[in-house]
Formats: structure tokens, sequence, C-alpha cells
């Protein structure tokens, strides 16, 4: 589909219709100047420049444009005649803009300036004035062609027929609108649960069991450690609880050898404090006890 200038694409009635807008509303987003508006607040966007352009009598909000002419028009028989431009893409001689005191590059440029001068370093074998008078043409040249295509571009586009829409504003804003309220139907029974050993979002700042008083958060990323903690605090739960279930009986240990050889865990053996008897982590660099 074109676009607005070129002839094509939904009206500004089409367009302020399908966004509600109110007469003299600007759509929302609109970063220029609108009267009065850092005075209003309680409203929509929409609905306080609509506001606006109501009660300020020197400001009538956006506007349609009228028709855009290309080409200067004459009036003859009541009747709108374009005046075609009598440009070529090549143009016959040398077009070299005289100089008036305000313009950069014109001819005959004094040898010696040292500014820029388009594909001035590309040519080579010629005095300075002729290759500049050369670039300069050429510069001159390119931008009357580049104008001349745009113009023709815009002409062409302006004789072509308006696209027609497959479909219309109020079709497509009310299927949007019965698939809104059909989606947020189907959600708004339904709720995500989280596990009891499921990690938070990285960045969370809250509180998580043994993470920060056992080694299970030690050495680790954050969503690794907040995982590993977890399981480690729902296991000691579930021990407890499982221990409290069990009948307790009570054992006599006044007759069991006690022995002076110390306790060593082997490797099996999970341990819940920092510090090792086996030593510490490589790189560990927190605070050790007597270093």
């Amino acid at each position: 589909m074109t676009t607005i200038e070129y002839g094509g694409g939904p009206s500004l009635e089409q367009r302020r219709a399908f966004a509600n807008l109110e007469e003299g509303g600007h759509v929302p987003g609109y970063m220029g100047f609108c009267p009065q508006f850092k005075y209003r607040y309680g409203h929509t966007f929409g609905k306080e420049t609509s506001e606006i352009a109501k009660n300020l009598p020197y400001y009538f909000g956006p506007r349609i444009q009228g028709s855009h002419h290309f080409y200067p028009v004459t009036r003859e028989n009541n009747k709108f005649d374009p005046l075609r431009s009598k440009f070529n893409d090549d143009v016959p001689g040398r077009m070299l803009p005289k100089s008036t005191g305000d313009n950069k590059y014109t001819e005959g440029m004094v040898p010696g300036y040292s500014g820029n001068i388009p594909q001035m370093n590309f040519k080579f074998g010629r005095t300075y004035r002729n290759l500049s008078d050369e670039c300069v043409d050429q510069l001159v040249k390119e931008y009357k062609s580049s104008e001349l295509r745009q113009n023709r571009l815009k002409e062409s586009s302006n004789w072509m027929t308006n696209l027609h829409p497959v479909t219309y504003d109020p079709l497509v804003k009310n299927h949007l609108n019965i698939w809104t309220d059909d989606m947020v139907k189907k959600n708004s029974d339904v709720h995500s649960y989280m596990s009891s050993t499921e990690p938070p979002i990285p960045g969370y700042k809250g509180f998580i069991p043994r993470m920060d008083t056992t080694e299970s958060g030690l050495a680790k990323r954050f969503h690794e450690a907040a995982q590993s903690s977890l399981e480690t605090f729902g296991a000691e739960c579930k021990n407890h609880f499982d221990h409290m279930d069990m009948p307790m009986t009570r054992l006599d240990i006044s007759s069991r050898p006690h022995s002076s050889i110390p306790y060593t865990p082997n490797s099996n053996y999970y341990s819940a404090r920092i510090f090792h008897q086996e030593g510490m982590i490589p790189d560990y660099e927190g605070h050790i006890h007597g270093k």
C-alpha cells in the first residue's frame, strides 16, 4: 500500500475514527507543541487535546491539509494547468552556478582553496580550475537529476488510482475487541503456581533459606544457588516432619564405650558448615578464622 503522500493509505477521518479520537484531538505519542497541555491532567491524551481545541479560540488542533501541487499552476479558462519543468536527465552544457557570496561551490574556484570539493580527490591530470569546474558541474547535475526523478515519481503516483482496503475499520476494530475479550476471559481462571523448590527470578532481593548460611550458595550462580538452597531446605523440612511422625524411643548410652579417636566424616558425608576440615575451595575470598 502506498503512503498518504502518494495518494494511498487510510484518510485522516478513518484514522481518527479507528482510534476513537474526538475533533481536535492529537494521536497519542504526538511530540509537537500543544498549548496549555502541561496544565491539564485527569484525562487521556486525546481527550485533553480535544478539550484544549474546543476551549481555546486560537487553537484548532490537527486539521486536514489541502491538496499538494508539485509544480507551479496558472488559472486559464477556470482550470488549473500545471507548468512542467524543462529539465532532462542529461542536461546539455555545464551547470556552474554563479558566485553570489553565499553559495559555496561556484564556477572558477580560486586555486589553493583547502575546503572539500566532492570527487576532487579522484580527479587528476589537469589544472585546479578545470578539475574544480568539472566536479562542481557533476555535483549540480546529480542533484538536479535526483530532484527531477523524485518529482516524476510523485507525479506518476498521483496518476495512479487509489488503493481500496480489503476490509473496513469497524470490522477490523470489532474483530480485535472480540479477540481481546475472549483472551482475557480464557486467562482469567488460569493461575500459575510455583513449587517450593523452584528458584526465583535472578535479581530477587528477598530471603532464601540456607543460601547465605550454608555452602549451598557458595561459588555458584544465583539461579543454581537458589535452587540448591531451596532443595536443601525442602529435604530438611521433609526429614523433620518424617521424624516427628515416627515413634521415639530413648537409647541407653550409659554403657556405651567412649572413644578418644576424633570422628572424621567420610566422602558421603554432607556438611552444612562453611569451613571444612579437609580445606576450602580454591580462590575462596571469604573470611577464614585464624588466617
